[in-house]
Parts: C-alpha cells; sequence; structure tokens
C-alpha cells in the first residue's frame, strides 16, 4: 500500500465520497479508506433517499424554524444556518452528477432506479460508480483503521491492518473523518451491522471531546417479525394504514398520535415511546389489509415487495429500532475539528440536529459537510507538507495464536447489544443506566482476555471494543441528564427542563485512565426559537 497521499478519507458512504470527490476536485490526491464495500455497505445505501432543506415549497426560514423545533432548543444554530445557506449548492452538485430529485411534501428524494429499489442504494450505487472513475482517488477496500496519528502539532496519518492482517502506517497531512454513526450497538437497529461507533472511538482516542452522546433516535417502525431482516418501513403511508397491538386495539387512537405520518415527522419521540411501551406488553402490528391495490406499485410499499411477507393479508410485526446518532465530534464552519489536519463530515459530527434530527438532514448533512470538509481538507494538505516525524512501513504484531475466541466474541457482542437496548434504549432510567454501565465495563475486561485467531476475529473484537466505548458514553452521558428532551426519554425525569438542562453535554476521554472525566455541560445560547 502505497503512502505520500494528500488526503485520508476513513469511511466509503455518502459524506466520505462526496468529501475525497471534492479533495480531489480541489487538487489533492485522495485515498479513500473503506472497511467493506465503496458505497454500496453502508447506512447511506439504506436510507430513502429524503433531502431537507430550502426547497420551492420550504422557505429557508420554515426550514430552519422547523429544524430547530426537532431540536428542542439544543441545535447549534450556526450549522443549521450554514446548512440552510449551502443546501441548494448540495442538490445543484447531485444533479449536475445526474441524480434526479424530485419534490415530495417540501422535501427532495431521489428517484430510484426502479420502484421497488430503495433511493438510497441508487444514491448510493450513482457515487460509487463515480468516485470510481475519479483518476486521483485512490480507493481501498478492507483495510481497518484502529488509530489516527497525530503529534504535538498535528495528524500525520493513520494506523491500521489489512485483509492479510498486516499492519501499516499511511501518511497524510489532512484526513476526514466520515464514519458514521454506531446504531448497531443496539439488539433492536436498522443500521448495517457493522456500524458500532468506530468513528467516535478513533477521535476520542485521538483527545477530541464527544458533545450530546446521550441523544439517540429511535425509527418507530422497524422490522420485527423473527426471521426477517430489521429494516425501516418507510412512509408516506397510505391512509388505511393502522398500527394496532395484540388485541387490536388502534395504537394511534390510543395515544391520540393523529396521522401516522404527520407523526412520523413531526412526534417521532412520542411515537417510538408509545411503541416501546405497547411493545413491552405484547407484539405491535403494521397493518395494510385495507390499502387497496393500486398502492402497492407505488414508493415506498413497492420497496415492501423483497421483504417476502403477505402483508396484504397479515399485519407485520414492527417496533422502535436505533436509527440515528446526533451526539460527536464538534467542527467548525470549515469542516475542522480541534486536531490541526483532521476534519469531519456526516453522522460522526455533532451540532446540527440538537436533541433530535429532523426528517431528510442526515442525507443533506452528508452532502453539506461532505462538501465542506473536503475542499477544506485539500487546501490544507497542499499548504502544510506532510509530518517527517512518523515511522513508516510494516508492522507484524497480529497474533495468530489458537482460542475459543470467535464464539466468546460472538456472545460478549450479543450482551452488548442486549445492555444497549435494555439500558440504553428508548425509555431509560437511572437505575438501569447504572447497572448497565457496570455491566458493560465487565464486557470490557472479559473482551481483553480475547486472543483472535483469524482476521474476522481481529476485526470483530476491535469492532467491539468501540461498542463498548461508545455504549459506555451513552450511558455516562444520559446519567448526567435529569429530564427528557427530543430523542432522549427518561421514565423518572418524564418532562423537559429547559431552565436547568438546556446545554450540551461533552464528555473527554482519559485514553491512559481508560475512562471519561466527569461529564461537563456547556448553556446553549444558539438553537432558540
Amino acid at each position: 500500500m502505497e503512502n505520500g497521499k494528500d488526503v485520508i478519507v476513513i469511511g466509503g458512504g455518502c459524506a466520505g465520497i462526496i468529501a475525497a470527490l471534492e479533495a480531489e476536485k480541489n487538487g489533492a490526491n485522495v485515498m479513500l479508506i473503506g472497511r467493506g464495500s465503496i458505497g454500496i455497505g453502508t447506512n447511506s445505501a439504506l436510507s430513502n433517499g429524503i433531502f431537507a432543506g430550502p426547497t420551492p415549497q420550504t422557505t429557508p426560514e420554515q426550514y430552519i424554524r422547523k429544524t430547530l423545533q426537532a431540536g428542542k432548543g439544543l441545535n447549534r444554530e450556526s450549522m443549521v444556518n450554514l446548512v440552510t445557506r449551502e443546501a441548494p449548492r448540495a442538490f445543484s452538485l447531485l444533479r449536475s452528477w445526474g441524480f434526479e430529485l424530485e419534490e415530495i411534501t417540501g422535501r427532495y428524494i431521489v428517484k430510484p432506479s426502479q420502484p421497488d429499489v430503495i433511493p438510497g442504494l441508487t444514491l448510493m450505487k450513482g457515487l460509487a460508480a463515480k468516485v470510481k472513475e475519479s483518476d486521483g482517488i485512490k480507493l481501498v477496500r478492507d483495510f481497518y483503521i484502529t488509530e489516527i496519528l497525530k503529534n504535538e502539532e498535528s495528524v500525520y496519518g493513520v494506523k491500521g491492518f489489512d485483509k492479510t492482517g498486516e499492519e501499516l502506517i499511511i501518511d497524510a497531512p489532512a484526513l476526514v473523518l466520515a464514519t458514521g454513526g454506531a446504531g448497531a450497538i443496539y439488539s433492536r437497529n436498522d443500521n448495517q451491522k457493522g456500524i458500532l461507533g468506530q468513528g467516535y472511538y478513533l477521535a476520542a482516542k485521538a483527545g477530541l471531546e464527544l458533545w450530546d452522546m446521550e441523544f439517540v433516535q429511535f425509527f418507530p417502525l422497524v422490522v420485527a417479525e423473527p426471521g426477517l431482516p430489521s429494516k425501516a418501513v418507510f412512509s408516506p403511508h397510505p391512509n388505511e394504514t393502522r398500527l394496532i397491538n395484540e388485541g387490536g386495539e388502534d395504537v394511534l387512537q390510543k395515544y391520540e398520535m393523529g396521522d401516522l405520518n404527520e407523526a412520523i415527522k413531526t412526534k417521532r419521540d412520542d411515537l417510538s415511546a408509545a411503541l416501546f411501551k405497547e411493545g413491552s406488553k405484547g407484539p405491535v402490528y403494521i397493518d395494510y389489509r385495507k390499502v387497496p391495490s393500486s398502492s402497492w406499485e407505488k414508493h415506498p410499499l413497492s420497496l415492501l415487495k423483497r421483504i417476502h411477507f403477505d402483508l396484504r393479508n397479515k399485519p407485520l410485526s414492527v417496533s422502535p429500532a436505533a436509527h440515528f446518532f446526533m451526539g460527536g465530534v464538534q467542527i467548525n464552519e470549515e469542516g475542522r475539528t480541534s486536531l490541526p489536519g483532521l476534519f469531519a463530515c456526516g453522522e460522526v459530527v455533532w451540532g446540527l440536529h440538537g436533541a433530535n434530527r429532523m426528517a431528510g438532514n442526515a442525507l443533506t448533512e452528508t452532502v453539506v459537510f461532505g462538501r465542506i470538509a473536503g475542499q477544506n481538507a485539500a487546501r490544507y494538505a497542499l499548504t502544510h507538507p506532510p509530518s517527517t516525524s512518523s515511522p513508516k512501513g510494516l508492522i507484524n504484531d497480529f497474533s495468530r495464536q489458537p482460542s475459543l475466541s470467535k464464539e466468546r466474541l460472538s456472545n460478549i457482542r450479543k450482551k452488548i447489544r442486549e445492555i444497549a437496548w435494555k439500558c440504553g434504549g428508548v425509555v431509560r432510567l437511572e437505575e438501569g443506566m447504572k447497572e448497565g454501565l457496570v455491566k458493560v465495563k465487565e464486557l470490557e475486561r472479559e473482551l481483553k482476555g480475547v486472543l483472535p485467531r483469524t482476521i474476522a476475529e481481529r476485526k470483530l473484537k476491535e469492532d467491539l471494543i468501540s461498542a463498548t466505548f461508545v455504549l459506555k458514553a451513552v450511558l455516562t452521558a444520559s446519567l448526567s441528564r435529569d429530564e427528557s428532551r427530543g430523542a432522549f426519554i427518561r421514565e423518572d425525569f418524564p418532562h423537559p427542563d429547559d431552565l436547568k438542562w438546556r446545554k450540551n453535554s461533552c464528555l473527554v476521554y482519559d485514553i491512559q485512565k481508560d475512562n471519561f472525566s466527569p461529564n461537563h455541560y456547556a448553556p446553549n445560547e444558539e438553537g432558540l426559537l
């Protein structure tokens, strides 16, 4: 593997690909590194292809107001304003690359290649094809990054291991962190199974603060039928759609939630909490039996053909599931983190969403901040010569000693996911969160004793180290917030408290002690309506 690139982009999703393309367009030689396939194996490919932002039906002022309303006073308004200004350029960029953006209900959706194809898959296939055509971007698959390398002044590269297990250091004066979130740490989630918070762990080890890690968004309607994949059931739903509990009661009526589509857009937290409460008593179902035949050929019901379930004659079991992390690392308006040479974009970044993300803002964020991070990483790299203080080349410290590691690692992964769902899930309670912290620390100790004997086991162990770290961050931040706000719901503090808690949490990781310094808060003076 060659060294000496100007910009290394870590992550092959929408944000990472956009950053790589923009860095190359601004004169940089780029290396785009993915843990697996570029584009397709990412959360972006699972999305409904929705972009929020100013449109002919939504004025900039309306977009700002809706985003801040969803964020419940914890957004960084400067980031909201930046996205408002830059979103039209982002949409124009996508159109210039051949994507069709259709306006629906004041937002844009990527027109899928076929009615039964997820729009996000159409988006990511197109972006993957574009980045593969670029002569100035080297694509590296199956490389697992374990550390961001830095000296006293700036970053100088990354360390990781390839598919043979050999460890390499790759030099570059500028890095872009675009690793996504951590939804797959939960037993119920709609993320790709490898999305376990690796970027948060890399950033924290490099000395960056993690903000608002208690805020995890749960999508209310995710397939929970045994034996079927855990996929989000996208809106808009036909008017004849019902949500029913095991006794056949209409859940929306029971909890006075009104229209299903409106509840998903504007009452997502309340709907998730209601479904979580009902689900603790028995299964909850989405019922399409009264939907007319003509609706099944239209998006998004056309996507459900791939589920292989008789939806026209049987209700489908659904549940809330972890969907998106609002917290993460802080960047400025140029996409820079506090560590010189390190930029970030996408879900790993904090600030735009506040206490909850408005529907459609995830993809808008990836394109807007992917462009910004890529452009400025290139400018930084071309004006800052690479460091010469780093060791170069190959390091052979991969162990292939035999062990029972595969079974142990799979068991640890299962326990992490169960603890996350039970103790840091849709509705949280102090006693449960404290119990979860004790249990996850026990799993950390067990994980340290596992000696992987294959490359796959080495990757899984590294993934689980990230997962336990992120779960500790979620629980630690959650215990410090004595209220409910947005996607963060505490049974023992069921109401928001603006006087005491309209502020953002901040965690600092002490790598020597392997724990977080006491959680501190910064009053939010921006996210006001």
